[in-house]
């Protein structure tokens, strides 16, 4: 009898719909030697039971002991291991029933520091008025992934008083990956900021930070944020002398400070973010231990409300996130495949005549009505055999599927994501080779939602996934016909061809110029230049071609209609189209859709090249040759921007989220729901000397009616609240340039910008939210 040693996630604590890392040791000292599998199963949200299986050799009497990493279905509260033989029969199972916490959702913080008890503060902390709470786990290099996959339980992992060069090459790639995908990462300096900043500060870093000094914080003096010392009153807090460092983080926007002095800098970096701390973290444990009020900002500031509430809505939902709104980008197929409408009408109006009067006329001319059946029956069988050759190329006889491959180009890796669609035509099993070394993960249909019954463990999977290697298989049971198996498939390979876009591109309040070239050796189509709030149509563009951006047209866009600028871009309302090439210009523009809702939501100080191509590199994530696929490529590089002219810097106002005073607003769309005025506070900040504001707004094209979309820009008025009369003075209508004179009776001493947005009434309600203006502000540091 084999006994089987399962530990998994963190301390056995794992999130739903996240990676999580096994480690199994499995003691067959009393066992005879067995070659087979082991399969971790699970029952996904839509019911069905997913297996992952890993080939598996025991010798006699050994003890092994293995590491996997395998997706735990959203919702889950058990999983199952079991042990097959080479035959397929199962022959030990366990039941782990996970950890499940009772009280809030819990934030997973990781924490990499030689002193880890000093941030012990950050550990049980609840954030953003008690919607989650956090629990730390303490990491060391000896443990640190190599495997991007493996921080996927993290929400937060924060670096302070480390020497981080004592990491590996493929341990600090994997927390770049992290953090890229979604993470957030926050490192401490002070003292030590060359061990743990130092290393990344060529790339992340706008000016090289100067050495440290000592420098007294008056740490109660946070925005929005009064602290006292527990037991007195009125008593103001005694600032702490600590090592402080000035950073200039690219792209960065202080989110919390001491007075004066900016303490947490950060800047969005693909899906996930980067914050940097002017002190060593750890030098806060004594006040933050005093002060949990003063943690609790600390956290929701760094993580950002909007995140927080999507990340403690993960802990209800019974999905992978929002992929399941993929299921609509694998839907698609070729509209080669449609009928003939024309042809079909033609073959039976010719049926119809022959088999009708033609047919009878003719017999009867010839005076052999007599033969009218056994004509017919002929016809007919003529017919059917016309109409099984027409429709040849629409009927599906093995499995196919149908894919959407997004493909980042970076400097040094390429990263590939492919949501991927298997169907077969018959009731009956089938099994597929995928990829080599991809990452695969089933996605719970959105079609589906059944109640849970008890499982044993010994059931037949209805999908199976198996790794042996690199080789990676899909297997499925008896699927209806037709029916949809969803997946997402993830790799990344480094780019040893240099493959992507470059350029040199400059943004300087609303003048872009620089060039874009296309490194890739093939055409793409489609291709555009996509910026906060503006985008630049750069079209088909061939193998190593370069094109100059200034003499393109920029247009403003509504980050909150990201419809109808995918199908703006995509040339869904361009005239002279086939109705193929009208279908699949469709298609593009909800993928293009999906894409943008991914990418283009909160502030970045980067562009990024998008382009479609018809070259299929995703035509390869399933291996198995042969079968009929349909899909599309969406090829993407990120380009850094210049955003200085001299001693003068270019930068949104959004960098930083605004205050909301009042009204329904969302950050993540610059936008406002109907109803109210809304007002915000601009953090311009303290130590930024502003010459010259640019109102921005959508361009008028994007918010036409006859595109069913309704009206898309703020129509209203715009009004700064003057702080030398305390009331708001409507600006003229039309008015986007503002001097810094023209500015002064409205900054506050902390240098904010307070504005009022009140819309005008209309009858058109057919969007919910509006789109706001976003400022521009061109200075200089000081």
């Amino acid at each position: 009898m084999r006994t089987i040693e399962v530990q998994y996630g963190y301390e056995n604590r794992v999130k739903g719909g996240r990676n999580m890392p096994v480690t199994l040791t499995i003691d067959n000292r009393d066992g005879a030697a067995m070659e087979g599998s082991v399969e971790f199963l699970f029952r996904q949200a839509d019911g069905e039971r997913y297996a992952y299986a890993y080939p598996l050799k025991l010798s006699a009497g050994e003890t092994k002991q293995s590491s996997y990493i395998v997706p735990l279905s959203a919702g889950a509260d058990a999983f199952w291991v079991r042990l097959k033989n080479e035959a397929g029969e199962i022959t030990e199972v366990q039941q782990l029933d996970l950890t499940q916490n009772s009280g809030a959702p819990e934030l997973f913080v990781g924490l990499l520091s030689d002193t880890p008890e000093l941030l012990s503060y950050l550990n049980g902390v609840s954030v953003n008025y008690g919607q989650m709470k956090t629990r730390t786990f303490t990491l060391s290099e000896s443990n640190f992934p190599e495997d991007r996959r493996q921080l996927d339980s993290f929400d937060l992992i924060v670096i302070s008083n480390y020497q981080v060069s004592k990491l590996g090459v493929r341990q600090v790639r994997a927390l770049m990956q992290w953090m890229r995908n979604g993470g957030v990462l926050l490192f401490g300096t002070g003292e030590r900021v060359n061990d743990t900043l130092g290393m990344f500060a060529p790339e992340f870093l706008d000016d090289m930070y100067d050495q440290p000094e000592k420098r007294d914080l008056p740490l109660a003096a946070t925005d929005g944020l009064t602290v006292q010392t527990p037991g007195t009153e009125n008593e103001a807090e005694a600032p702490a002398s600590l090592p402080y460092v000035h950073i200039n983080l690219h792209g960065g926007s202080v989110i919390f400070s001491a007075g004066d002095n900016p303490l947490i800098t950060a800047a969005n970096k693909g899906s996930g973010t980067l914050a940097v701390a002017s002190i060593d973290l750890t030098a806060l444990r004594d006040y933050a231990s005093a002060h949990t009020l003063y943690t609790d900002q600390l956290l929701t500031r760094v993580l950002g409300s909007a995140r927080l509430e999507r990340l403690a809505s993960e802990s209800y939902v019974t999905r992978y996130g929002d992929d399941w709104t993929a299921e609509t980008l694998v839907d698609n197929g070729s509209a080669q495949l449609l009928p003939n409408l024309l042809g079909y009408g033609a073959v039976l109006f010719l049926y119809l005549l022959l088999m009708g009067p033609a047919l009878y006329y003719a017999l009867r001319h010839r005076k052999a009505e007599r033969l009218y059946r056994r004509a017919a029956v002929s016809v007919s069988l003529v017919f059917a055999a016309l109409l099984w050759l027409m429709t040849g190329r629409t009927r599906f006889r093995t499995s196919f599927y149908s894919y959407a491959s997004i493909q980042e180009a970076g400097s040094d890796m390429l990263s590939e994501t492919v949501y991927l669609n298997l169907r077969n035509p018959r009731h009956k099993s089938y099994h597929l080779a995928l990829e080599p070394g991809s990452e695969i993960v089933p996605l719970a249909s959105a079609r589906k939602a059944v109640g849970k019954t008890a499982l044993t463990g010994r059931e037949e999977a209805e999908l199976t996934i198996t790794e042996r290697g690199d080789a990676r298989e899909v297997s499925v049971k008896n699927p209806p016909a037709f029916s949809e198996k969803l997946f997402r498939l993830e790799k990344s390979i480094p780019n040893e061809e240099a493959l992507g876009f470059q350029g040199e591109l400059s943004l300087f309040g609303d003048k872009v110029s620089g060039t874009v070239t296309n490194r890739y050796p093939y055409a793409v189509s489609d291709a555009f230049l996509l910026f906060y709030g503006k985008v630049v149509a750069l079209g088909h563009m061939d193998a190593n071609e370069t094109v100059d951006v200034s003499e393109r047209t920029v247009y403003n866009i509504p980050i909150n209609n990201k419809q109808t600028v995918a199908a703006f871009l995509t040339g869904v309302y361009d005239g002279g189209k086939t109705e193929a090439e009208r279908l699949r210009a469709m298609e593009r523009a909800g993928f293009l859709s999906f894409y943008l809702s991914e990418t283009a939501g909160n502030y970045t100080p980067d562009a990024r090249v998008v382009a479609f191509s018809a070259e299929e590199s995703a035509g390869k994530a399933v291996e198995t040759k042969g079968l009929r696929h349909f899909g599309m490529n969406l090829l993407t590089t990120v380009l850094t921007v210049e955003a200085r002219e001299g001693d003068l810097i270019s930068r949104s106002a959004l960098m930083r989220s605004p205050e909301v005073l009042s009204g329904d607003y969302i950050a993540s769309t610059n936008s406002f729901y109907r109803g109210d005025p809304v007002v915000l506070s601009y953090k311009l900040g303290k130590n930024f000397r502003t010459e010259e504001l640019l109102l921005e707004a959508p361009d008028a094209m994007f918010e036409s009616n006859d595109r069913g979309v309704g009206t898309a820009e703020f129509r209203g008025v715009i009004s700064f609240y003057n702080y030398r009369t305390g009331n708001f003075d409507d600006i003229a209508s039309g008015k986007t340039h503002f001097t810094a004179e023209e500015l002064a009776p409205y900054f506050a001493l902390d240098h904010t910008l307070t504005v009022r947005y009140a819309e005008e009434k209309s009858e058109n309600s057919e969007r919910l939210d509006i789109a706001l203006p976003w400022l521009t502000v061109i200075g200089e540091d000081t």
